[in-house]
């Protein structure tokens, strides 16, 4: 099993070898994401607006829950507690959300310094 395995890699391996090389060389790489631009920034900004663009709605939704849970606790500690929780929880993700392009900026500021 062993000399076969052996003497398939030494069959494929020169082809292999000698084939990429040229095969890089012919082909002319892409951008992948057409749309997002042609640096790291412009690709960055628009995988945040993304994000925004899903995460606001989801953010509201968090708050409406939030407060169905809130207003149908009727006097339980446990549901307002764990409706204090959702408003908390849904105000720090829309902090991150919201916060997440001025820490690009300010990383892509910083970058740019150097």
């Amino acid at each position: 099993m062993k000399i076969i395995k052996k003497k398939l890699f030494l069959k494929i391996f020169p082809a292999t070898f000698f084939l990429y090389p040229p095969l890089a060389l012919a082909q002319k790489l892409a951008n992948p994401a057409p749309g997002a631009g042609s640096t790291l920034e412009d690709f960055v900004y628009l995988l945040l607006d993304i994000m925004q663009w899903i995460a606001i709605p989801l953010l509201a939704l968090c708050i409406i829950r939030a407060g169905f849970i809130l207003v149908s606790a009727g006097g339980n500690e446990d549901a307002v507690t764990k409706g204090k929780l959702w408003v908390f929880y849904t105000l720090v993700g829309a902090a991150i959300v919201l916060g997440a392009r001025v820490i690009a900026n300010i990383v892509f500021g910083t970058a740019s310094v150097f």
